[in-house]
């Protein structure tokens, strides 16, 4: 049979549920290991919506004792859940399709810029900046489980359609890191331990009079074109000028990203990596920032930063005009951004 594909919203549902998929036998006890815990998606006969499929994840947080939960003075990072892990690898048949590195990095610089500037109010993302509220009980907002969708990680579910006949494969490579997902002045006393891990996925029951026009109607293979994710490491910005000999590809690119952060022991009253408060009166360490792409320069000229005036009009520019790009209005305001200078977007869409 054909693998196919169908526009969401192009056909009236009968039923919408989810079907829910545990870690295969041999990776379950990867849980807190720090192994590779694989999810096999097999349901061939179902209509899948994988663009809103997401995690859930369970899990108890105790200090280095494992008695109690820390009180005082301690906090997760925002998103914390991609950051449990170092890798995640979707496979469609027996191909990988897409292998994302640092996803928790890389899932919350994609967030900022492709999510409307209210997400961070309604996601679940934690709004504590230090003081533990979120931790203590019995006023622990989180209920101790967090849901994280695997889109926009993953480029290939930017194609938002119904999957059926098509088995998959997600890949998570657990790293035990109790030290990078805590912050604080007692965040290297917590521990956060995985009880359950489980997938949902929707899966879309249409009438019968759909389902079988739309079987009539495709008979192949349909090739689809999405924007896939190209994921690096990092480097430590060091001396006066710096080279970041990013990636070869083949392939065009469209945009690049990317984050700065400060060192770990300079977040402890914040809990997003990408927004590590600058103190006011401190000169930034960034001045120019300009990417080289196939002996093309973006832009013409380097994105500059007034070290005297803290003038970050262009970065800034280029980051709004990024996000309306993808039809959201930007989640940091011209003073955030000026103080955190978080994340540099560049749109290398000319050079196609």
């Amino acid at each position: 049979m054909a693998n196919k594909k169908l526009d969401r919203y192009s056909f009236n549902k009968k039923k919408e549920d989810y079907i829910i998929i545990s870690p295969t036998v041999g990776s379950k006890s990867q849980l807190n290991d720090g192994g590779r815990i694989t999810f096999e998606i097999n349901s061939l006969s179902n209509w899948l919506l994988l663009s809103d499929a997401y995690f859930r994840c369970d899990f108890k947080i105790k200090d280095a004792t494992q008695n109690q939960v820390p009180q005082t003075n301690t906090t997760l990072e925002n998103n914390f859940f991609p950051s449990l892990f170092s890798e995640m690898v979707l496979e469609a048949g027996s191909n990988p399709i897409e292998i994302i590195k640092h996803p928790g990095e890389f899932d919350t610089m994609l967030k900022t810029v492709l999510y409307p500037k209210d997400f961070d109010s309604v996601s679940g993302w934690i709004p504590d900046v230090g003081d533990g509220s979120v931790l203590k009980e019995p006023n622990n907002r989180w209920c101790n489980y967090v849901n994280w969708k695997l889109y926009p990680l993953f480029g290939l579910l930017e194609h938002r359609k119904v999957s059926i006949g098509l088995p998959y494969k997600i890949h998570l490579q657990r790293e035990t890191n109790d030290d990078k997902i805590f912050f604080g002045e007692n965040g290297s006393d917590a521990k956060l331990e995985i009880t359950n891990l489980q997938l949902f996925i929707p899966v879309i029951t249409p009438p019968i009079e759909v389902e079988t026009r739309i079987f009539n109607s495709l008979t192949k293979d349909i090739e689809i074109a999405f924007l896939h994710r190209n994921t690096v490491g990092s480097m430590t910005l060091k001396g006066e000028s710096t080279t970041w000999p990013i990636t070869n590809t083949i392939k065009p690119a469209r945009y690049l990203m990317v984050g700065f952060r400060n060192l770990p022991d300079s977040q402890t009253n914040n809990n997003n990596v990408f927004r590590v408060a600058m103190n006011q009166t401190q000169n930034p360490l960034i001045h120019k920032v300009q990417v080289r792409l196939n002996n093309e320069n973006y832009p013409n000229q380097p994105l500059t930063i007034n070290p005297f005036t803290k003038d970050y009009n262009e970065l800034y520019r280029n980051y709004k005009n990024m996000c309306e790009l993808f039809g959201n209005p930007p989640q940091f305001e011209y003073v955030d951004f000026a103080l955190n200078h978080p994340i540099f977007c560049f749109d290398l869409s000319a050079h196609q």
